[in-house]
């Protein structure tokens, strides 16, 4: 049987490895069935490892620049708007073209939502309250933000904000249970109901992002994994050699200043709960793709739209940087007629929005030319094509309404990142994988770095980013768009 319908499972900021089919302490059962029935994508990165623009990218098929979302929408000192109805996506083409679609979870692109783009079922009124900051009527700080986080350790049974806590909430009412049963129930109806037209439904897990606050029992099992945490080789790393913005606390979350290595151990540890938890929840939903009969008409694509630091160089959540464990994603596509196979091409998360349009058969248009290659072709094979470009590209614009121009380059050793605010970034990642030494200024490496950057600087003018022709007009790195002062 050919497939109809669509099943896509997206969370946020799941390291790329953090499964226990790729050997992890983390037992993820309900993943790892999927992927032994799937095509595993060694190689995939995120184009920008902030939540917004990447599910800008990943909806749209198209780059920040073109979209105009190149910011988290409504967050901190962020002046980004909702992207209007004119830039399609694959809910509004996929409602257009007769499937009857879901979505429900994390949107994080404003009030025009899913329901605005013609989804049957949806969150109502998701994100139309949410505003961009206004530096006349806001009141949004540094303080504020950590006064916010102060507040929830309050309501902590143990733990720290927003790194690591025990709650008292049921499970059954944290995220993303009530996301992914709301999933079941669109399936339920539809296989109850009319099923002349096939299904696109969309579960978008906020989760396992931070804040790592846990129910029992999963907070039981992140004390009991604390004796088998491995913290990161680059744990103590201070970023030395390498753009100053790297170890500068943008956000209260960024300050992990007050973590000694047991309490890294702890935080660790309740991530790892975490993503156990949400392997949980997401089972749900395969689960009922198996028990209504669904699993052999329709296509399951898993990804995350950025990966997490979890320690690594110091580091919680993300940041303007294109470090591997920020850049690379997990990537698994699941399709009828197609067997399990593992593939080592470089993709994209901007070819994973281009494979949903595929799968929905919406072709692009001359107005909104779409940039991201279809992936259903890589599935059930690890055969790469002959002439696929072992190569990634990584974009950055801004942080939560502060200035960061960052673009990166990665082939299958040497990485490049371009920081015109700041020093520039090289890495052997074959001699250096934990990127401990920036080899910028390294004589010997002097060609790789020009025709890296050479190869940058033709991509950038081949999809039209003009970033090269402003780069000397940019403001100091850690900007306040909006104020013109110096971020935080």
């Amino acid at each position: 049987m050919s497939a109809e319908n669509v099943l896509f499972v997206l969370t946020d900021q799941w390291p790329a490895s953090a499964f226990s089919f790729c050997e992890a302490e983390i037992p993820t059962p309900n993943i790892d069935r999927l992927a032994a029935a799937g095509t595993v994508f060694r190689n995939a990165f995120t184009t920008c490892p902030l939540c917004t623009p990447a599910r800008g990218t990943l909806l749209t098929g198209r780059w920040p620049h073109e979209t105009g979302i190149t910011d988290n929408y409504a967050v901190g000192y962020s002046q980004q708007v909702s992207p209007p109805l004119t830039e399609r996506t694959w809910i509004d083409e996929a409602a257009r073209l007769g499937y009857h679609v879901g979505y429900f979870g994390k949107w994080h692109l404003g009030p025009v939502n899913p329901e605005a783009r013609g989804a049957h079922r949806f969150d109502p009124n998701a994100e139309v309250q949410r505003q961009p900051y206004d530096p006349e009527t806001s009141n949004f700080s540094y303080q504020f933000a950590k006064d916010n986080y102060d507040r929830q350790t309050q309501g902590l049974i143990r733990g720290r904000a927003p790194f690591w806590g025990d709650t008292a909430q049921p499970m059954e009412e944290c995220p993303p249970f009530p996301v992914m049963e709301n999933g079941v129930r669109f399936l339920e109806e539809w296989a109850e109901g009319d099923r002349s037209k096939p299904f696109f439904l969309t579960v978008s897990s906020a989760e396992p992002h931070f804040p790592h606050h846990l129910p029992e029992p999963y907070a039981s099992i992140a004390q009991e994994l604390r004796a088998k945490v491995e913290l990161p080789v680059n744990l103590r790393d201070n970023c030395a050699g390498r753009p100053w913005f790297h170890s500068v606390a943008w956000w209260p979350c960024m300050d992990t200043s007050p973590l000694d290595e047991e309490e890294w151990r702890t935080v660790v540890a309740y991530s790892h709960a975490h993503i156990m938890m949400v392997d949980e929840a997401i089972g749900r939903v395969l689960d009922a793709l198996e028990r209504l009969g669904l699993q052999d008409s329709t296509t399951v694509v898993f990804v995350a739209d950025h990966g997490d630091m979890g320690g690594a160089h110091n580091r919680f959540d993300k940041g303007a940087y294109f470090y591997e464990e920020v850049w690379r994603i997990p990537l698994i596509i699941s399709a009828p007629e197609r067997g399990p196979a593992t593939q080592d091409a470089f993709v994209s998360l901007i070819d994973v929005g281009e494979t949903l349009f595929g799968l929905i058969g919406a072709a692009a248009t001359a107005e909104r030319p779409r940039a991201g290659r279809d992936l259903l072709p890589l599935a059930g094979t690890g055969a790469r094509p002959a002439d696929w470009p072992q190569t990634a590209y990584g974009v950055y614009n801004l942080y939560n309404g502060m200035n960061f121009a960052v673009r990166a380059i990665r082939d299958e050793r040497y990485k490049y990142v371009w920081n015109p605010q700041a020093i520039d970034e090289l890495y052997d990642l074959e001699a250096d994988p934990h990127e401990m030494e920036n080899l910028i200024a390294e004589p010997r490496l002097a060609a790789t770095k020009v025709a890296l950057r050479q190869q940058l600087m033709d991509w950038l003018a081949e999809i039209g980013d003009d970033l090269p022709s402003r780069a000397e007009q940019l403001p100091r790195a850690g900007t306040i768009m909006a104020t013109g002062k110096a971020g935080p």
